[in-house]
Order: C-alpha cells, then structure tokens, then sequence
C-alpha cells in the first residue's frame, strides 16, 4: 500500500490520503477516537481519565500526528510512562499505510477544540448523543458564577448503582444504611456520615442513593455536591456575587429533601467553609431533611474541624467501610472479570492466579480493579496467556503485594507465637481448647492464604481429614463474626503474616 503515495513534495503532506480517502486532520481524530477506546480499557479508566485523557489533536499530517497534554508536566508523565502504549495502539488503529509517527507535546488547547478521549465527537455531538452545550465557550469572564458542580458522566452513573456495589462484611452497614435512605424519605439517623479509606467505595454509594432516589421519587429533591465544589461555590458566592449570590448559595443546599455531600474532610483548613457547612447542616436537620455525607476518616479525627462541627457530625450515624476481606477481593475480582467478558468473551483467569491476587493484594478494591487492568492489559498486548506465573510478574513490584510468600509452616509458626503454644500442637492429637483453638485458626488461615487443597492442609496438620479442616474453617469464620475480640485477634495474626 505504500507504493499509492508518494510523500516527495510538502503538498502531499494535506491532501487526502490515497487510501483512506480523508485529510490527515480527519483521520487522525477518528483513529484516536478508537485509541483512546483502548487505552481506556488497557490503562484503566481512572488512569486514563487522569493523564491520557487529556490529550488532544494539535496537528496531523501524511507523516505525524502531533498530540497536545495541556501542560509540560503532564506531557512528561505521558511520554515517559504511556507513550509506547499509545503509540502502539495508534499503529493498529491508523488506517494510514504506513502508520503515522504519534509526538506528545504541551501547549493549551485551541478554542472549539474537540476532545474525543472526553466525550466528544467530531460532529459536535457527545458520545451521548446530545449536542454540545453552548455554555462551554463561554470565558471565563462572560461565564456566571458555577453553583452547581459537574454531572457525573452517564457511564459513570451506570456504574454507581448498588447492584453493581459488591458486598461483604467490611461494608455491608453502610449498604443497608443507603437502602434505608433510599427507600424513606423520613430521616431515621440524621446525618449520616460515612467514612473509610480512599478506594473503599464511598463515591459509588452515594452516586446509587442519589440515583435510586431520583428513579423511584421524582418529587424527592437531591443534591449532590463534593466538598470541594462547597467550598469552591461557597467562595464564589461571597466575593463576587454579593448577598444576593450567597442567599442563593444556601437556597441550593437547603432547599432540598436529601443532601449528600463527598470528602467532606476536605473542608478542614478552611474555617469560614466549616461555619456554613455546620449550619446547612443544623438546617436540615432541624427541618426534617436527610443529609448524608463521606469523609476518609472518622469526624472526631478530622483535624482542624471544629469541636461543634464533630459533635453535630458525630450525632447521628458514623459507618465505616473497612478494608476488604479475603473472600471480598475475590468476589470483586469475579465482578471484574464478568464485566471484561462482556467485551472480552475469551479471557481466561485461572483459579490459581485469582485466588494469588485476591490473597495477596493488600489493597482497596479500586486498586485492586487498577492490578486487575494492568494484568489484562499485559496480556493482550503481549498476547500471552494470564496465568499464575504472569501475575506474580506483572505484580512484583506493586506496593500492595505482600513480600514473603506464604505457606502452611509459616502460618503455623506465627499462630503458635500469637496464642503460644509449640509448633508439635499443630499436629498433635491433643483437643483442649487452648491447643484446638489456634489449630482451628491455622487451618482456616491455610485456606484463606494459600492455594492448598483442603486434604493436603489436612495431611499438614497431623494426618487430619479435609472435613477437619472444613469444619475449622467453619467454626472460626462463626466466631469472627460474633467475637469482635477474637476477629481483631485474627486481623492481628494475618497483619503480622503479611510483614
């Protein structure tokens, strides 16, 4: 196909290519529609959203396309981290024979500008099919004061409903509590605040409320805002929209049926943002009016905070999402691998290489969806299989992975130190409970860490049968869920396991 063109004189260089029939402008921004598609989907969306979603098409020719980062900070992350997947994936995609060159530069984007890794297509049109909105070419000197923050992409929403929500025994509260306020428009716990790490799903549960509500109540008023956006309009309001703008501020937020507001810790250095949130909150609950808010820490631990905003933050319910489980990880990973089948029907996990994940990744869900992309990213690329072996490659060097690896011995050797008995009780036929107890936990921890089968755990603990150790495994998951003292015992022994 290259024989079709010649490339000898600068005019060749935009006049429509022989073989596609379009200007180079024209084919550059339809083929980097289908990559970023696919970056998307090998970078994984928050890091796509974050760095290569922010590219642009500055120029194309028959020999290059020239892409803009809107600042060398960025443009720098790109090249040096993302470039040669790009590029990659710009050689299968450009219908050009051969394939055009792909530069990364920084400059500011152009005014009309169109961005197809956000959304928009060249015919003006969102990926939603609705046209743009006018309001976008507005300066920022012509444009009113934002009082309401950005919507949440339609795909975004899709995502964020509690069917989708995976659910296990560190968050299964705060589900029920967002089914409660879903489904009773009466405040039964005012506010409710919930908190957790960063990655532990807060987002998503606030963004299924605000949509369930708005499905099954039409009349219902929501309002969601982020911290962030609180205070940004709240700032807003009172320098450059005088009394009138801030009145209008406070209608915003009061004048609804359901509050939700996320990363309120975010308010914490900022004292005049901190007085307005406490009182909309005492207005809506002094009017009978849900508020619900997230922050990655508990109230009374938000530094800076007033000692009035924790007490009223801490008066009705505080629920914490705690880190996942074992069994959690792996029913997010089903989750993950069910929804890549959608578009992938031929991947294949094997249950050894889920089951390492899942005991060995040390981290929230949304990294563990991040390890997740990154290992099937690897192997469509590479185009090799995804097994045990790839995982553990593809993952060394992650800092969620735990160091040492584990096995039956070393399980047993830390239980015995934590409830000090001799390594020989674990295999010794004694059935008092201060030596059953610990072996029961080791059993289980072997089958909740390890990739052994229940008869060779068996075997290592003495010769037992797999229905001890299924038993075992029973009886200890029973009395985590009804000892707290005992489960934080066993959340001990797998801390120091994972040292």
């Amino acid at each position: 196909m290259a024989g079709l063109r010649n490339r000898s004189t600068d005019d060749t260089d935009t006049a429509p290519d022989l073989y596609t029939g379009e200007a180079p402008i024209q084919s550059a921004h339809n083929t980097f529609k289908r990559v970023n598609e696919d970056l998307a989907r090998a970078l994984g969306r928050n890091v796509h959203r974050a760095w290569t979603g922010q590219l642009f098409i500055a120029g194309a020719d028959a020999h290059t396309v020239t892409l803009s980062a809107p600042s060398a900070f960025v443009a720098s992350k790109i090249n040096s981290q993302y470039a040669e997947t790009l590029r990659r994936l710009w050689s299968k995609h450009d219908r050009v024979d051969p394939p055009r060159g792909v530069r990364i530069v920084s400059g500011p984007r152009p005014t009309g500008s169109r961005t197809p890794s956000t959304g928009q297509g060249l015919s003006g049109m969102s990926s939603l099919g609705r046209p743009n909105d006018p309001r976008s070419t507005l300066s920022p000197r012509s444009a009113p004061a934002r009082l309401v923050p950005p919507p949440v992409s339609e795909l975004a929403r899709a995502r964020f409903t509690l069917e989708n929500f995976v659910t296990g025994p560190s968050n299964e509260l705060a589900v029920a509590v967002a089914k409660q306020v879903i489904n009773n428009p009466t405040p039964q716990y005012n506010p409710i605040v919930l908190h957790g790490a960063n990655g532990m799903g807060k987002t998503h549960i606030l963004h299924a409320i605000e949509a369930e509500v708005k499905k099954i109540d039409s009349d219902r008023r929501v309002k969601f805002v982020s911290a962030e956006d609180f205070v940004a309009q709240f700032v807003a309001s009172v320098r450059g929209a005088g009394r009138d703008g801030l009145t209008a501020f406070k209608a915003s937020l009061r004048d609804v049926d359901l509050l939700i507001i996320d990363d309120i810790h975010f308010i914490s250095d900022k004292p005049a943002s901190q007085e307005e949130l406490l009182h909309t909150v005492i207005s809506l609950i002094g009017a009978g009016r849900q508020i619900l808010l997230a922050s990655d820490r508990h109230p009374d631990t938000i530094e800076k905070a007033s000692d009035r905003l924790k007490s009223y933050l801490s008066s009705g319910l505080v629920c914490k999402i705690a880190a996942a489980d074992y069994d959690l990880r792996l029913r997010i990973l089903d989750r993950l691998i069910a929804r890549r089948r959608e578009h992938s029907p031929t991947l294949a996990v094997p249950q050894a290489a889920r089951d390492h994940l899942a005991a060995r990744m040390n981290a929230t869900p949304r990294d563990l969806e991040g390890a997740f992309n990154q290992i099937v990213a690897q192997s469509e690329f590479l185009g090799t299989p995804i097994t045990l072996e790839t995982v553990q490659e593809t993952l060394s060097d992650s800092r969620y992975m735990t160091g040492q690896r584990l096995t039956v011995d070393r399980i047993q050797r830390t239980v015995c130190e934590a409830f000090s008995i001799s390594l020989t009780d674990m295999s010794s036929k004694r059935r008092a409970r201060a030596v059953a107890r610990p072996r029961q936990v080791a059993m289980y921890l072997s089958k909740k860490l390890t990739k052994r089968s229940l008869p060779d755990i068996g075997r290592r603990f003495g010769g037992r049968d797999h229905t001890t150790v299924m038993h075992a495994v029973k009886r200890i998951t029973s009395l985590r869920a009804e000892d707290v003292t005992f489960d934080a015992q066993i959340r001990a022994v797998e801390d120091a396991l994972k040292r």
